[in-house]
């Protein structure tokens, strides 16, 4: 796809765009699901429906759903007049209520295109998709939105199902409803999709490519849907997360009995055996003060150091970078019973998130130039769901200490 969707970002990586038409006297849905792959986006699937239920046979995952209200329903009209929102709607629709219409404004360079639908029938159509769960987060009025290919479509003409829209100069020039559905076939950047689906593409590219040439009291609503979406999502994740901790609870409960409930049938025999036990035990703990020797002989020698290494880090951290752990000299190996503890000696390991990857390198570059520092190594980095960076380092300490 084009440079100006390679940074885009969706919840999910997944976007999906539903038309609600008609087709003679009965509904049908249109869908088109936009993934992103390797950088770019690719068209996943489309789809055609009857009704809002027999839409989980293409949707199988929760992403961020835009509906597009093509039908009988919603009433349109072109007028030379770009001005405020109250005058357009005022001169297209005279006496028009907006308490209980909603409406959406198209704006070019010498005239505006205007959709309204009432509230009643928009809302009783979400809820209609909310019952068969699919989460509506962003409504649109009519084929205003076609307006997001007009950079792909230059002195040409574009169908979706119901509307044929014309281009110039990157504008919209004139939207006309037909009632010729034959299909067509378009390729655009790339993406190949029939005229069926046209507008539900224009659809999800909008709400990547986030125009202001659109406009109207329907964006309120939006975003309300928005916030519902995800506050969903968050209450979805926290639930799940919940769950998952209260069965490693459980298990970790269970483990902990067993454990205990062998040790006491151990000790149970141990009283039988006492005299030998005593010499086993006399031994065990001699081995347990000698690993604490160690340890806090570890611990003596490597304070005075970790604390001036960790000191001068967090001195130069940027407030973008969010550290999460900083161990010196970590543990090489999970500490086992009857082993010997292995630190990685000489090394200082740092690992958090960053907000800002100019940030980040500049931070990288200042702790590469310590003298105590021999050299910094990047295990791990990566984008998560929030739009962080997750990383993690590895500090090799010079065998001398430098730090003058």
């Amino acid at each position: 796809m084009v440079k100006a969707l390679l940074s885009y970002q969706p919840f999910g990586k997944t976007l999906l765009a539903l038309e609600h038409s008609l087709q003679v006297d009965d509904p049908v849905i249109f869908g088109l699901e936009l993934v992103q792959k390797k950088g770019e986006l690719d068209i996943h699937q489309t789809f055609t429906a009857k009704h809002p239920d027999e839409l989980s046979a293409f949707i199988k995952t929760t992403p961020q759903i835009s509906l597009v209200i093509t039908n009988d329903h919603v009433l349109f009209k072109e007028v030379p007049h770009f001005n405020t929102d109250a005058e357009i709607v005022a001169e297209s629709f005279p006496n028009l209520n907006l308490n209980d219409f909603y409406y959406q404004i198209l704006r070019t360079a010498d005239k505006s295109f205007i959709a309204v639908c009432r509230k009643q029938y928009v809302e009783t159509l979400v809820e209609t998709y909310q019952k068969a769960t699919i989460k509506i987060t962003n409504i649109a009025l009519g084929g205003l939105k076609m307006a997001a290919l007009a950079g792909y479509a230059e002195g040409e003409q574009l169908h979706s199902y119901n509307t044929e829209v014309s281009f110039n100069n990157g504008e919209v020039i004139k939207i006309t409803p037909q009632n010729d559905t034959t299909r067509q076939q378009y390729s655009i950047e790339g993406l190949t999709f029939p005229s069926t689906h046209t507008l539900p593409l224009a659809v999800a590219l909008d709400n990547i490519l986030k125009p202001d040439n659109i406009s109207g009291n329907i964006e309120e609503r939006n975003t309300e849907l928005q916030k519902n979406y995800k506050e969903s999502q968050f209450f979805k994740s926290t639930l799940q997360i919940g769950i998952g901790f209260l069965l490693l609870a459980l298990l970790i409960n269970f483990f902990i009995f067993n454990a205990k409930y062998k040790k006491w049938q151990g000790l149970q025999e141990e009283l039988q055996v006492y005299t030998t036990q005593k010499e086993h035990i006399t031994r065990k703990q001699a081995d347990v003060h000698a690993k604490e020797s160690l340890v806090q002989s570890i611990l003596t020698t490597g304070f005075s150091k970790s604390s001036y290494y960790i000191d001068t880090i967090v001195q130069e951290q940027p407030s973008t970078v969010l550290l999460t752990s900083l161990a010196y000299q970590p543990l090489a190996k999970p500490i086992r019973k009857n082993k010997a503890i292995d630190l990685m000696k000489g090394v200082l390991s740092i690992t958090g998130v960053s907000t800002d990857k100019a940030d980040f390198t500049a931070w990288l570059r200042t702790m590469e130039g310590f003298l105590f520092v021999d050299a910094v190594t990047i295990t791990q980095y990566g984008l998560d769901k929030k739009n962080t960076t997750g990383f993690e380092l590895i500090l090799n300490i010079k065998s001398d200490g430098t730090a003058n």
